[in-house]
């Protein structure tokens, strides 16, 4: 049971390395800031991606909590 444990640990430390490393290597070109305010100035033109999201969430939450109350009995008289 704990080796398995270990070859698990060892194996997700393996794959986070790799992935950082061919991130790295993939991604070597330089951001600018003229490109962060480009994508700012395109996301707030196109808000219904954003607006998507938070109903998505919402509805998420309100499911959980729905979950999580217990079932109330009725009872009749």
């Amino acid at each position: 049971m704990m080796n398995r444990k270990k070859v698990m640990i060892a194996l997700f430390i393996v794959l986070t390395v790799s992935g950082l490393i061919l991130f790295r290597l993939f991604n070597n070109e330089k951001t600018t800031a003229s490109d962060e305010s480009d994508f700012r100035a395109w996301f707030w033109e196109h808000r219904t991606l954003d607006l998507a999201v938070q109903v998505v969430l919402i509805f998420a939450g309100a499911l959980g909590i729905a979950a999580i109350l217990p079932i109330e009995k009725e009872t009749h008289d």
